[in-house]
């Protein structure tokens, strides 16, 4: 599980230089003319609409100039000298684009040709296409030709996800993603389907919730929700409880404690919200609570003496250690007598009176 987090840590730094990479991969290409001894170097070529030319000076004194080209594309008219070394365009139309120097009218002229591409790309993940939520993936072109691409549309199986109309995508849910282009052309392709999966978190609850009051020396059970799959960690305050590993956690100091549930399969965890465990307890204006246990471990029964409860409303509650309730006995006399039906274990005898527990006994039952 640890390696799970550290490869997600890893795919986060290494997200920049992936999307620098996915960036570069969807550029059209730059077509270098060389301007030098009277020509035009290449002086005829073929590019995919899009794609740049650049004219290069390298010696004397020359314009690039167009001449016929296609309807509807822009015309230009730049110097190509020792001051203005290098001249940019980009053609917007398809078909073929006549030039020549305006100075050597007659001896410098060329011409390159605008295709239009046939599309094609592969998208990939900038990391595990399986994360926890609410961790997502990014997905974004890979590689690609046939561009630049004028519109994206990114899908979810067979449907289109509405409003994903950028070249990248944050997946936040499962499913198979592919994205749809569209070239300068009107010509679209579909790329490659890559499978997202987004786990849950497990759910990671405390049984009490909220602030729980205890007496000094006495103890409470915290029980965290069962399910399948699922593995624990205790913690007090921000650090974990050595050994707590359990679904309940029986409690005898002040403290915020919570728990982590970790679900073995996704390898997803959630941390809960932190039960607050006080010492502040009120007797009821009784002298002493103190309540002793007769035997203690015992293979039978077990009696307590309850003279100092032996009040109308008190009572004698047995939970086992996940917080079940086993026995409830009214406390009618100085002695109550508990336990004859509990199987061997641990369990925990309250005493409350009037509603409130003044006492907590750890009883052991062979």
């Amino acid at each position: 599980m640890k390696t799970f987090y550290k490869s997600l840590l890893r795919s986060a730094s290494l997200s920049v230089l992936f999307l620098s990479a996915i960036s570069f991969s969807s550029h059209a290409t730059k077509v270098v003319v060389t301007v030098q001894n009277f020509s035009f170097t290449p002086s005829s070529f073929t590019v995919n609409l899009g794609d740049t030319i650049q004219w290069k000076w390298i010696n004397g004194t020359h314009t690039t100039t167009s001449q016929t080209i296609p309807g509807g594309a822009a015309t230009w008219n730049a110097n190509i000298n020792s001051a203005t070394q290098t001249f940019n365009y980009v053609p917007s139309v398809v078909g073929t684009y006549n030039y020549h120097c305006g100075i050597h009218p007659t001896t410098m002229i060329a011409s390159f040709s605008v295709v239009c591409g046939t599309p094609s790309l592969t998208i990939a993940a900038n990391g595990p296409t399986t994360v926890c939520k609410p961790a997502t993936v990014t997905l974004a072109i890979a590689t690609s030709s046939g561009g630049p691409f004028t519109t994206f549309q990114w899908k979810k199986g067979s449907n289109n996800v509405a409003g994903a109309t950028n070249a990248t995508f944050t997946a936040n849910a499962s499913g198979s993603y592919k994205l749809v282009v569209t070239n300068g052309c009107g010509t679209s392709a579909t790329s490659n389907a890559v499978s997202v999966t987004v786990n849950p978190q497990p759910a990671a609850t405390i049984t009490p919730g909220g602030t729980v009051s205890i007496c000094q020396g006495q103890t409470t059970v915290l029980t965290a929700n069962s399910g399948a799959n699922l593995v624990y960690q205790w913690k007090k305050g921000s650090n974990n409880i050595a050994g707590a590993t359990n679904s309940t956690l029986v409690v005898g100091s002040a403290g915020t404690y919570k728990v982590n549930v970790t679900n073995t399969v996704t390898g997803c965890s959630k941390l809960s919200k932190g039960t607050k465990v006080v010492i502040n307890c009120k007797e009821a204006g009784l002298a002493s609570s103190s309540i002793t246990v007769f035997p203690n471990p015992s293979n039978d029964f077990f009696e307590l003496n309850t003279a100092s409860v032996n009040t109308p409303g008190s009572y004698v509650d047995i939970y086992d250690l996940t917080g079940k309730l086993m026995e409830h006995n009214l406390v009618t006399g100085v002695t109550t007598t508990v336990g004859r039906t509990l199987p061997s274990g641990f369990y925990l005898a309250k005493i409350e009176v009037n509603g409130e527990t003044t006492q907590v006994v750890k009883l052991m039952k062979n």
